[in-house]
């Protein structure tokens, strides 16, 4: 089955934010830049990486998922006080700063958390970048997914260290929170923990992954073991076999 979402095209570029690093993605390749004590991430030393990987594109999508985020009805969100929907979950760095993406279809908000140094950066680099957070890009296509099927269902975005949750009854969004996960009983437990909370037998709702890769082939069958309904969004993939910490993202832009 397939979401409603696209893959990068020849001329487009995405900058995925992770915990450790940046990962530039293209329509062929996926190169990964380390940030550590001595790899550090300013304007000399990403353009010279940019040059030496000859990284060419009019259109750049700058995706965060290295800082967590929150989902507000549109009609709540107060943009004078954006910091407060965060502060119940999340304490920001001295480094962050509150950033919102509104998603106007679908009545939504996503507030999270972003670097301005970073963003200083790559405003420098790319100055018509596109910048939101993951869980924007995710939401939109996954509400229009779920419109008009009055079944519930469970969407999973798996990545390396953690997992998204995304609970739809038809385009109404139930639940929605990120879970760090460090091995399949880590995943299954808050899996199941949210299942529980929300009553879901497993009769009355359907479970989909949101691609089917081989690195997380052992969380679909710790799952499938539970749980019958489960089907996989955008699958087979070309990047199956990827290493890649966020293979459904690793080539598209929703």
């Amino acid at each position: 089955m397939i979401l409603n979402n696209k893959k990068l095209q020849a001329n487009e570029l995405s900058i995925l934010v992770l915990r450790d690093g940046f990962s530039f993605c293209t329509q062929n390749k996926s190169i990964f830049y380390p940030v550590n004590d001595t790899n550090i991430f300013d304007f000399d030393s990403v353009s010279l990486f940019i040059d030496q990987e000859k990284i060419v594109s009019e259109t750049v999508h700058v995706i965060h998922l290295k800082t967590a985020s929150t989902i507000v009805p549109q009609e709540l969100f107060d943009d004078q006080n954006a910091e407060f929907y965060l502060s119940k979950g999340v304490t920001l760095k001295d480094n962050e700063a509150v950033a919102f993406d509104v998603l106007e279809a679908y009545n939504q908000v996503v507030v999270y958390s972003e670097h301005p140094k970073v963003m200083e950066v790559l405003k420098k680099l790319f100055p018509n970048l596109k910048s939101k957070h993951a869980t924007s890009l995710l939401t939109a296509p996954l509400t229009q997914f779920s419109m008009g099927t009055p079944k519930k269902q469970l969407f999973v975005h798996m990545r390396d260290g953690a997992f998204d949750l995304f609970l739809f009854q038809g385009a109404q969004l139930l639940f929605f929170n990120s879970f760090k996960q460090d091995n399949v009983d880590e995943f299954l437990y808050y899996l199941f923990y949210i299942t529980e909370q929300f009553y879901l037998n497993p009769e009355n709702f359907k479970l989909a992954f949101l691609g089917e890769y081989e690195c997380f082939k052992e969380h679909y069958q710790g799952v499938q073991e539970f749980h019958h309904d489960v089907i996989f969004l955008d699958a087979p993939s070309e990047n199956r076999n990827t290493l890649h910490p966020v293979p459904f993202l690793e080539n598209k832009v929703a």
